[in-house]
Protein backbone atom coordinates (compact mmCIF):
# COMPACT_ATOMS: atom_id res chain seq x y z
CA UNK A 1 0.00 0.00 0.00
CA UNK A 2 1.66 3.41 -1.37
CA UNK A 3 0.13 5.60 0.94
CA UNK A 4 0.97 8.82 -1.32
CA UNK A 5 -0.23 6.91 -4.23
CA UNK A 6 -3.15 6.19 -2.06
CA UNK A 7 -3.70 9.46 -0.93
CA UNK A 8 -4.16 10.78 -4.48
CA UNK A 9 -5.90 8.33 -4.71
CA UNK A 10 -8.33 9.43 -2.49
CA UNK A 11 -8.82 12.91 -3.34
CA UNK A 12 -10.12 10.97 -6.85
CA UNK A 13 -12.63 8.97 -5.44
CA UNK A 14 -13.87 11.85 -3.45
CA UNK A 15 -14.90 13.79 -6.37
CA UNK A 16 -18.36 14.74 -6.49
CA UNK A 17 -21.44 12.12 -8.25
CA UNK A 18 -22.87 12.45 -11.10
CA UNK A 19 -19.30 13.48 -12.47
CA UNK A 20 -19.84 13.81 -16.55
CA UNK A 21 -19.30 10.06 -18.02
CA UNK A 22 -18.79 8.22 -14.66
CA UNK A 23 -22.02 8.04 -12.98
CA UNK A 24 -23.74 4.32 -13.02
CA UNK A 25 -27.90 4.84 -12.19
CA UNK A 26 -30.18 2.23 -9.96
CA UNK A 27 -32.45 2.51 -7.54
CA UNK A 28 -33.53 5.73 -8.20
CA UNK A 29 -29.78 6.94 -7.57
CA UNK A 30 -26.52 7.61 -9.09
CA UNK A 31 -22.93 5.80 -8.15
CA UNK A 32 -19.77 7.36 -9.19
CA UNK A 33 -18.27 3.84 -10.07
CA UNK A 34 -15.65 5.16 -12.16
CA UNK A 35 -13.83 7.54 -9.14
CA UNK A 36 -14.51 4.29 -6.91
CA UNK A 37 -12.93 1.88 -9.16
CA UNK A 38 -9.71 4.28 -9.90
CA UNK A 39 -9.52 4.33 -6.53
CA UNK A 40 -9.35 0.73 -6.27
CA UNK A 41 -7.15 -0.01 -9.09
CA UNK A 42 -3.64 0.30 -7.15
CA UNK A 43 -4.75 -2.44 -4.70
CA UNK A 44 -6.26 -5.42 -6.79
CA UNK A 45 -4.06 -8.15 -8.64
CA UNK A 46 -0.93 -7.20 -6.40
CA UNK A 47 0.08 -5.78 -3.58
CA UNK A 48 1.64 -2.36 -2.74
CA UNK A 49 5.09 -1.30 -2.20
CA UNK A 50 7.23 -2.55 0.37
CA UNK A 51 7.75 0.06 3.19
CA UNK A 52 11.51 -0.44 4.13
CA UNK A 53 14.69 -0.48 1.77
CA UNK A 54 17.35 1.50 4.12
CA UNK A 55 19.82 -1.03 6.64
CA UNK A 56 20.21 -0.52 10.06
CA UNK A 57 23.24 1.46 10.87
CA UNK A 58 24.70 -1.04 13.09
CA UNK A 59 23.77 -4.83 14.67
CA UNK A 60 21.32 -4.71 17.42
CA UNK A 61 23.84 -5.06 21.20
CA UNK A 62 23.89 -8.50 22.20
CA UNK A 63 21.06 -9.24 25.02
CA UNK A 64 18.28 -6.59 23.35
CA UNK A 65 15.33 -7.19 25.01
CA UNK A 66 11.46 -6.45 23.65
CA UNK A 67 8.16 -7.12 25.19
CA UNK A 68 5.33 -7.60 23.45
CA UNK A 69 2.03 -6.97 25.34
CA UNK A 70 -0.68 -8.57 23.47
CA UNK A 71 -4.67 -8.47 23.68
CA UNK A 72 -7.07 -11.44 23.66
CA UNK A 73 -8.27 -10.87 19.98
CA UNK A 74 -7.03 -13.83 16.95
CA UNK A 75 -4.89 -10.64 15.09
CA UNK A 76 -2.71 -9.84 18.42
CA UNK A 77 -2.29 -13.85 18.43
CA UNK A 78 -1.20 -13.73 15.10
CA UNK A 79 0.81 -10.53 15.41
CA UNK A 80 2.65 -12.31 18.81
CA UNK A 81 3.36 -15.60 16.77
CA UNK A 82 5.31 -13.13 13.84
CA UNK A 83 6.68 -10.98 16.54
CA UNK A 84 9.03 -13.59 17.93
CA UNK A 85 10.72 -14.88 14.77
CA UNK A 86 11.56 -10.92 13.54
CA UNK A 87 12.99 -10.46 16.93
CA UNK A 88 15.26 -13.02 16.84
CA UNK A 89 15.98 -12.22 13.01
CA UNK A 90 17.17 -8.94 14.31
CA UNK A 91 19.15 -10.23 17.43
CA UNK A 92 16.80 -9.88 20.03
CA UNK A 93 15.00 -11.48 22.84
CA UNK A 94 11.04 -11.72 23.62
CA UNK A 95 8.94 -11.84 25.94
CA UNK A 96 4.89 -11.98 25.80
CA UNK A 97 2.85 -10.85 28.37
CA UNK A 98 -0.86 -11.13 28.11
CA UNK A 99 -2.83 -7.48 27.91
CA UNK A 100 -6.06 -8.96 27.19
CA UNK A 101 -8.41 -6.11 26.19
CA UNK A 102 -9.72 -5.28 29.86
CA UNK A 103 -8.11 -1.79 31.79
CA UNK A 104 -6.86 -3.98 34.39
CA UNK A 105 -5.46 -6.83 32.56
CA UNK A 106 -3.90 -4.10 30.39
CA UNK A 107 -2.60 -2.31 33.47
CA UNK A 108 -1.21 -4.92 34.94
CA UNK A 109 0.48 -6.78 31.61
CA UNK A 110 2.57 -3.10 31.58
CA UNK A 111 3.42 -3.26 35.51
CA UNK A 112 5.33 -7.08 34.25
CA UNK A 113 6.60 -5.55 31.27
CA UNK A 114 8.03 -2.93 33.45
CA UNK A 115 10.14 -5.43 36.32
CA UNK A 116 11.61 -6.93 33.00
CA UNK A 117 13.55 -3.93 31.88
CA UNK A 118 13.13 -4.30 28.20
CA UNK A 119 15.31 -2.19 25.90
CA UNK A 120 11.49 -2.16 23.40
CA UNK A 121 7.92 -2.86 24.65
CA UNK A 122 5.43 -3.30 21.58
CA UNK A 123 1.50 -2.81 21.60
CA UNK A 124 -0.77 -3.62 19.01
CA UNK A 125 -4.41 -2.14 18.04
CA UNK A 126 -6.01 -1.61 21.45
CA UNK A 127 -6.72 1.83 23.17
CA UNK A 128 -3.47 2.99 24.71
CA UNK A 129 -5.96 4.19 28.01
CA UNK A 130 -6.64 0.75 28.92
CA UNK A 131 -2.80 1.03 30.09
CA UNK A 132 -3.70 3.94 32.44
CA UNK A 133 -0.14 5.96 32.95
CA UNK A 134 1.73 2.32 32.42
CA UNK A 135 2.98 3.45 29.11
CA UNK A 136 4.43 6.45 30.36
CA UNK A 137 6.13 4.93 33.07
CA UNK A 138 7.84 2.65 30.71
CA UNK A 139 8.70 5.72 28.09
CA UNK A 140 9.99 7.72 31.66
CA UNK A 141 12.46 4.05 32.40
CA UNK A 142 14.13 5.22 28.92
CA UNK A 143 11.94 2.01 27.42
CA UNK A 144 10.88 2.67 23.86
CA UNK A 145 7.54 2.04 23.37
CA UNK A 146 6.31 1.18 19.87
CA UNK A 147 2.30 0.63 19.03
CA UNK A 148 0.85 -0.88 15.99
CA UNK A 149 -2.12 0.95 14.17
CA UNK A 150 -3.28 3.32 17.27
CA UNK A 151 -5.46 5.65 15.34
CA UNK A 152 -5.17 8.59 16.82
CA UNK A 153 -2.21 10.84 19.08
CA UNK A 154 -0.08 8.29 20.89
CA UNK A 155 2.56 11.09 22.37
CA UNK A 156 0.01 12.00 25.48
CA UNK A 157 -0.02 8.01 26.55
CA UNK A 158 4.24 8.00 26.27
CA UNK A 159 4.49 5.81 23.25
CA UNK A 160 7.78 6.46 21.36
CA UNK A 161 6.28 5.75 17.94
CA UNK A 162 3.06 4.65 16.24
CA UNK A 163 3.29 2.28 13.07
CA UNK A 164 0.17 2.34 11.12
CA UNK A 165 -2.14 5.19 12.24
CA UNK A 166 -4.41 7.52 11.36
CA UNK A 167 -4.05 8.65 8.26
CA UNK A 168 -3.89 4.63 7.21
CA UNK A 169 -7.55 4.07 8.78
CA UNK A 170 -9.10 6.96 6.93
CA UNK A 171 -7.39 5.50 3.71
CA UNK A 172 -8.54 1.88 4.31
CA UNK A 173 -12.02 3.20 5.36
CA UNK A 174 -12.43 5.02 1.85
CA UNK A 175 -10.94 1.88 0.22
CA UNK A 176 -13.94 -0.52 1.27
CA UNK A 177 -16.22 2.31 0.57
CA UNK A 178 -15.29 2.44 -2.89
CA UNK A 179 -14.98 -1.62 -3.20
CA UNK A 180 -18.83 -1.51 -2.30
CA UNK A 181 -19.17 1.05 -5.05
CA UNK A 182 -17.14 -0.50 -7.21
CA UNK A 183 -19.25 -4.05 -7.05
CA UNK A 184 -22.62 -2.54 -6.09
CA UNK A 185 -22.81 0.94 -7.65
CA UNK A 186 -26.50 2.80 -6.42
CA UNK A 187 -28.07 -0.50 -5.33
CA UNK A 188 -25.47 -0.92 -2.30
CA UNK A 189 -27.33 -1.15 0.98
CA UNK A 190 -24.73 -1.69 3.60
CA UNK A 191 -24.24 -2.22 7.04
CA UNK A 192 -21.05 -1.59 8.38
CA UNK A 193 -19.92 -3.47 11.88
CA UNK A 194 -17.50 -1.28 13.72
CA UNK A 195 -15.72 -2.54 17.12
CA UNK A 196 -15.62 0.37 19.33
CA UNK A 197 -12.89 -1.20 21.95
CA UNK A 198 -10.65 -1.64 18.73
CA UNK A 199 -8.65 1.96 18.51
CA UNK A 200 -8.91 2.07 14.72
CA UNK A 201 -12.49 1.11 14.05
CA UNK A 202 -14.32 4.45 15.06
CA UNK A 203 -12.39 6.66 12.49
CA UNK A 204 -12.51 3.66 10.07
CA UNK A 205 -16.45 3.69 9.70
CA UNK A 206 -16.40 7.54 9.50
CA UNK A 207 -14.04 6.89 6.49
CA UNK A 208 -16.01 4.74 4.97
CA UNK A 209 -19.55 6.92 6.12
CA UNK A 210 -17.97 9.90 4.34
CA UNK A 211 -16.65 8.18 1.58
CA UNK A 212 -20.12 6.18 0.58
CA UNK A 213 -21.54 9.97 1.32
CA UNK A 214 -19.33 11.25 -1.37
CA UNK A 215 -19.59 8.63 -3.85
CA UNK A 216 -22.75 7.27 -3.57
CA UNK A 217 -25.48 9.37 -1.68
CA UNK A 218 -28.30 7.92 -2.85
CA UNK A 219 -26.88 4.53 -1.32
CA UNK A 220 -28.29 3.19 2.04
CA UNK A 221 -26.03 2.85 4.53
CA UNK A 222 -26.17 1.86 8.44
CA UNK A 223 -23.72 0.71 10.99
CA UNK A 224 -23.90 -2.00 13.64
CA UNK A 225 -21.09 -1.81 16.55
CA UNK A 226 -19.84 -4.88 17.47
CA UNK A 227 -18.47 -6.51 20.80
CA UNK A 228 -14.86 -6.90 20.69
CA UNK A 229 -15.48 -9.95 23.82
CA UNK A 230 -17.80 -11.48 21.59
CA UNK A 231 -15.47 -12.00 18.23
CA UNK A 232 -14.81 -15.48 17.51
CA UNK A 233 -17.78 -16.71 19.93
CA UNK A 234 -21.16 -15.30 19.51
CA UNK A 235 -20.20 -12.50 17.07
CA UNK A 236 -21.32 -14.44 13.88
CA UNK A 237 -24.72 -15.29 15.51
CA UNK A 238 -24.83 -11.58 15.76
CA UNK A 239 -24.41 -10.54 12.80
CA UNK A 240 -26.67 -12.83 11.17
CA UNK A 241 -29.47 -11.68 13.57
CA UNK A 242 -29.20 -8.49 12.20
CA UNK A 243 -29.16 -9.21 8.63
CA UNK A 244 -32.42 -11.19 9.39
CA UNK A 245 -33.81 -7.57 10.97
CA UNK A 246 -32.48 -5.90 7.74
CA UNK A 247 -33.45 -8.53 4.74
CA UNK A 248 -32.79 -5.71 2.32
CA UNK A 249 -29.00 -5.10 3.26
CA UNK A 250 -26.87 -6.74 0.28
CA UNK A 251 -23.23 -6.09 1.67
CA UNK A 252 -21.52 -6.49 5.08
CA UNK A 253 -18.64 -4.56 5.62
CA UNK A 254 -16.40 -5.38 9.13
CA UNK A 255 -13.97 -2.89 10.62
CA UNK A 256 -12.05 -5.92 11.21
CA UNK A 257 -12.29 -9.45 9.74
CA UNK A 258 -12.39 -11.38 12.75
CA UNK A 259 -16.19 -10.20 13.11
CA UNK A 260 -16.67 -12.31 10.26
CA UNK A 261 -15.03 -15.67 12.04
CA UNK A 262 -18.13 -18.78 11.77
CA UNK A 263 -19.82 -15.66 9.75
CA UNK A 264 -19.98 -18.53 6.32
CA UNK A 265 -21.35 -21.49 7.76
CA UNK A 266 -24.05 -19.33 10.11
CA UNK A 267 -25.22 -17.50 6.88
CA UNK A 268 -25.67 -20.58 4.97
CA UNK A 269 -27.52 -22.44 7.69
CA UNK A 270 -30.07 -19.04 7.93
CA UNK A 271 -30.18 -19.00 3.91
CA UNK A 272 -28.75 -15.85 4.08
CA UNK A 273 -26.54 -14.93 0.75
CA UNK A 274 -24.73 -10.99 1.25
CA UNK A 275 -22.14 -9.90 0.16
CA UNK A 276 -19.15 -9.41 2.58
CA UNK A 277 -16.13 -7.38 2.79
CA UNK A 278 -13.28 -7.59 5.65
CA UNK A 279 -10.60 -5.08 6.75
CA UNK A 280 -7.63 -7.44 7.52
CA UNK A 281 -8.79 -10.95 6.93
CA UNK A 282 -7.63 -13.78 9.42
CA UNK A 283 -6.26 -17.67 8.18
CA UNK A 284 -9.58 -18.09 8.74
CA UNK A 285 -10.99 -16.00 6.71
CA UNK A 286 -8.78 -16.75 3.73
CA UNK A 287 -10.14 -19.73 3.48
CA UNK A 288 -13.60 -18.91 3.88
CA UNK A 289 -12.94 -16.32 0.87
CA UNK A 290 -11.47 -19.32 -1.06
CA UNK A 291 -14.37 -21.87 -0.39
CA UNK A 292 -16.63 -18.78 -1.31
CA UNK A 293 -18.93 -18.70 1.84
CA UNK A 294 -17.09 -14.81 2.34
CA UNK A 295 -16.76 -12.71 -1.00
CA UNK A 296 -13.50 -10.16 -0.03
CA UNK A 297 -11.18 -8.65 2.03
CA UNK A 298 -8.83 -5.99 2.14
CA UNK A 299 -5.61 -7.79 3.40
CA UNK A 300 -3.03 -6.25 4.87
CA UNK A 301 0.32 -7.52 5.00
CA UNK A 302 0.82 -8.83 8.83
CA UNK A 303 4.07 -10.64 8.18
CA UNK A 304 5.84 -7.43 6.34
CA UNK A 305 4.02 -5.42 9.09
CA UNK A 306 5.06 -6.43 11.76
CA UNK A 307 8.75 -7.14 10.64
CA UNK A 308 8.60 -3.37 9.46
CA UNK A 309 7.50 -2.51 13.27
CA UNK A 310 10.04 -4.38 14.92
CA UNK A 311 12.68 -2.78 12.54
CA UNK A 312 11.55 0.67 13.52
CA UNK A 313 11.81 -0.58 17.27
CA UNK A 314 15.41 -1.37 16.47
CA UNK A 315 16.18 1.81 15.12
CA UNK A 316 14.96 3.74 17.92
CA UNK A 317 16.76 0.99 20.39
CA UNK A 318 20.30 2.00 18.33
CA UNK A 319 19.18 6.11 19.15
CA UNK A 320 18.31 6.47 15.37
CA UNK A 321 14.08 7.14 13.61
CA UNK A 322 12.07 5.12 11.61
CA UNK A 323 12.45 5.72 7.42
CA UNK A 324 9.99 7.69 5.82
CA UNK A 325 8.08 4.77 5.26
CA UNK A 326 7.58 4.01 8.58
CA UNK A 327 6.48 6.84 8.84
CA UNK A 328 3.91 7.48 6.30
CA UNK A 329 2.77 4.11 7.72
CA UNK A 330 2.96 2.04 4.59
CA UNK A 331 1.86 -1.45 4.51
CA UNK A 332 1.13 -4.07 1.64
CA UNK A 333 -1.88 -4.25 0.80
CA UNK A 334 -4.38 -5.80 -1.55
CA UNK A 335 -8.22 -6.73 -2.14
CA UNK A 336 -8.20 -10.58 -2.18
CA UNK A 337 -11.28 -12.09 -3.64
CA UNK A 338 -11.69 -15.83 -4.41
CA UNK A 339 -9.98 -15.69 -7.96
CA UNK A 340 -6.24 -14.57 -5.68
CA UNK A 341 -6.62 -16.85 -2.78
CA UNK A 342 -3.72 -19.37 -4.70
CA UNK A 343 -1.77 -19.50 -1.67
CA UNK A 344 -2.19 -21.78 1.63
CA UNK A 345 -4.99 -19.36 3.59
CA UNK A 346 -3.66 -21.38 6.38
CA UNK A 347 -0.10 -19.83 6.36
CA UNK A 348 -1.95 -16.30 5.53
CA UNK A 349 -1.28 -13.35 3.25
CA UNK A 350 1.64 -12.07 2.44
CA UNK A 351 2.46 -9.93 -0.72
CA UNK A 352 5.78 -10.19 -0.08
CA UNK A 353 6.51 -14.00 0.22
CA UNK A 354 10.73 -13.20 0.77
CA UNK A 355 10.14 -11.09 3.43
CA UNK A 356 12.41 -12.72 6.10
CA UNK A 357 15.29 -12.21 2.84
CA UNK A 358 14.64 -8.83 2.47
CA UNK A 359 14.74 -8.29 6.17
CA UNK A 360 18.07 -10.19 6.49
CA UNK A 361 19.73 -8.09 3.82
CA UNK A 362 18.62 -4.54 6.41
CA UNK A 363 19.43 -5.69 9.16
CA UNK A 364 22.67 -8.06 8.57
CA UNK A 365 23.72 -6.40 4.97
CA UNK A 366 27.75 -8.00 5.59
CA UNK A 367 25.81 -11.74 5.98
Amino acid sequence: MSITCAAALGVLASSACGASGSAESGSGGQANVAAAKTAIAAYQGHPSAFPVSEPLSKPLPAGTKFVYLQCSTTACGLIGSLIRPAIAAVGGTLTSVNASSTAQASQAAVSSALALKPDAVIITGIDPSLFGDGLKALSAAGIKVLSLSISKDVKPFGITFNYIGFPLTLQNGRLLADWVIANKGANADVVFYGVPALDFSGPMQKAFEDEMKKNCPSCKVRTDPIGLATIGTTSARTVVTDLQAHPSTNVAVFASSEVAAGLSSAMKAAGLSVTTLGYAPTPGNLQDIKDGGLTAGLAIDFPVSVWTGVDAAARLIEGGQPVPGQQAGQVPTQFLEQKDITFDPARGWSGYPDYQQRFAQLWHPAR
